[in-house]
């Protein structure tokens, strides 16, 4: 297919440029050219997260391969439909893309564009943080931010969770949720934490919540940096294990994705056109999302 030399993109403006948007819809971006080793994908969807909002950074969208550049087997790329497990460094939601090959997936034909969409990051970002707990069945797993983009606060948000199969919901601003997490858990506290809210009284909760042996993961990313608070008491004492997470491997992206086509993952999401970009962020700043946002983005 002849690739065109410009397109529509939802562009982070230089600074000083506008006062009134923090992103501003182009038609006349110029497409990307890939280089050795690269892709030039086609964008068909794109998940929008809390952490664009604060970085204006395109989520890991869904995509088709249009174009290779030197060093890749264009019988292998040309005309997939594909997503890409990392998010991109330019600042935009656009069109076509350019990724390196090595990071990008082939995602499964009985899975469609939309939903498959957030699994690139967000699915993925939480199933690979469950694997670093090494937790086995009967374990307790808490997540804190539970309802939103990463984790899938509010009546409707408890709803979504426990109709996805959470044993409980349990809402800080209503309980003491250290206490209540250690008294759902055998009095002793969960097994794991994953953390995808992004304060740091979240987690300084999640250090608490830890029974002995516990894992805390470390997903959401504070807006202003702070020092996680652990002591050497609790690493020594309490053997407790802290690891970070923001995406998984090839080898737990293909499994992930096997999950979905087999319907035992299926993504929440809310889809939207790309012009309704300052809207999603705006809910999102509001904490109005329910799961994950898809923008599709014009053909």
């Amino acid at each position: 297919m002849a690739t065109p030399s410009t397109q529509i993109a939802a562009v982070v403006p230089p600074p000083g440029m506008s006062a009134t948007s923090i992103v501003v819809i182009s038609n006349t971006h110029p497409v990307p050219k890939p280089d050795g080793g690269d892709v030039l994908i086609k964008l068909e969807y794109s998940g929008v997260c809390h952490s664009d909002l604060h970085s204006i950074m395109g989520d890991t969208p869904m995509k088709t391969d249009v174009a290779v550049g030197a060093g890749v087997d264009e019988k292998l790329w040309m005309g997939q439909r594909v997503g890409i497990r990392v998010s991109q460094s330019e600042k935009c939601w656009r069109e076509y893309i350019v990724s390196p090959a090595i990071h990008v997936t082939k995602i499964p034909s009985k899975l469609s564009p939309d939903l498959a969409a957030p699994l690139l990051c967000a699915g993925i970002a939480m199933y690979s943080s469950i694997m670093k707990t090494n937790s086995r069945p009967g374990d307790w797993i808490a997540i804190l931010g539970a309802g939103g983009g990463l984790g899938h606060m509010g009546e409707k948000k408890r709803q979504l969770c426990i109709s996805l199969g959470a044993t409980e919901f349990l809402d800080f601003s209503k309980v003491d949720i250290v206490e209540a997490v250690k008294a759902s858990a055998s009095g002793l506290g969960a097994h794991a934490v994953i953390c995808t809210a992004n304060g740091e009284r979240a987690y300084e909760q999640s250090m608490q919540m830890l029974r002995p042996l516990g894992t805390l993961v470390c997903v959401g990313i504070p807006n202003v940096p702070f020092r996680l608070p652990a002591t050497p008491f609790d690493m020594i004492v309490k053997g407790l294990r802290i690891v970070g997470n923001s995406a998984g491997t090839a080898k737990e992206m293909d499994e992930l994705l096997a999950m979905a086509v087999a319907g035992d993952v299926k993504a929440h999401i809310e889809c939207y056109e790309l012009s309704d970009l300052l809207e999603v962020l705006g809910r999102l700043e509001r904490s109005e999302i329910e799961g994950r946002a898809v923008l599709k983005i014009p053909e």
